[in-house]
């Protein structure tokens, strides 16, 4: 397993594509934060470093969608280029190759977000003026981002399981992507209908929508320092890993690949 996740890595490091978004993500985070630094020499001090880290908290919610390009990177379009029938007629396991192209895309996901993240705090550093909060902000991003972590995994574990059941990677993305964005706004907006001639069955709507990997980082910015926040956002986030690794791992195990 060790040798095809290290083989995975290879393979997945050396795609332009990911140096490209790479690029690109950082090249916005530049304008961004030149931006502030353009609107302090009009109001100083309007945005410090500090602020800058608490931006973070807002755009949390990229992760989701994020985890969409590293799960393309990692699934390398096995199907066009039937590198994935080339695998299994060359007898690796099943398994192996899922899993391995999923624990692959995470540890990219999790170096990419550390880069990014990382390049963003010392622009922020550089060109923001402290105020002598940075400690304090960094103490509420570490929160924010314990929560965040699993249900960007679960996030990821979806894309795979899409990715392996359906041929083409933009079917596939826009699949998940409609499942993540979708699907809680459709039960809040079922629940409102049906709140009057049936609040039970609001309420187990609600109830369900508290299952759903966006759940736990809505209105984050309120929840800092709520432990049981983490706890649920843990919970979501492995239950949909495990749950949409399993299926995947029967599907891909079921399904004739030619």
């Amino acid at each position: 397993m060790l040798d095809y996740l290290r083989a995975e890595c290879y393979k997945m490091l050396h795609r332009s594509y990911l140096w490209m978004a790479l690029l690109i993500t950082g090249g916005l985070e530049l304008v961004l934060v030149l931006l502030w630094a353009w609107i302090n020499c009009e109001l100083p001090n309007n945005m410090t470093v500090s602020a800058g880290f608490s931006m973070v908290l807002y755009l949390l919610s990229l992760g989701y969608y994020a985890t969409a390009i590293t799960s393309d990177i990692a699934f390398s379009d096995q199907y066009k280029y039937n590198t994935l029938k080339n695998e299994v007629a060359y007898g690796i396991p099943r398994a192996r190759i899922y899993l391995g192209k999923l624990f692959a895309g995470v540890l990219l996901s999790i170096g990419a977000c550390a880069l990014l993240l990382g390049w963003y705090a010392l622009l922020c550093a550089l060109m923001l003026p402290g105020d002598g909060a940075v400690l304090e902000a960094l103490k509420v991003l570490g929160f924010a981002l314990l929560c965040a972590f699993p249900v960007w995994v679960g996030a990821q574990a979806l894309y795979l399981l899409c990715f392996f059941s359906i041929r083409g990677n933009t079917a596939a993305t826009i699949v998940s992507v409609c499942i993540i964005a979708l699907f809680g706004q459709m039960l809040t907006f079922l629940s409102l209908l049906v709140s009057m001639p049936a609040p039970g069955l609001a309420d187990a709507l609600l109830a369900i929508k508290g299952l759903l990997l966006t759940s736990p980082l809505e209105s984050i910015t309120d929840a800092i320092g709520d432990w049981s926040r983490v706890a649920w956002a843990w919970a979501v986030g492995a239950g949909w890993c495990v749950g949409t690794t399993a299926l995947g791992l029967w599907c891909f195990h079921r399904r004739e690949i030619s």
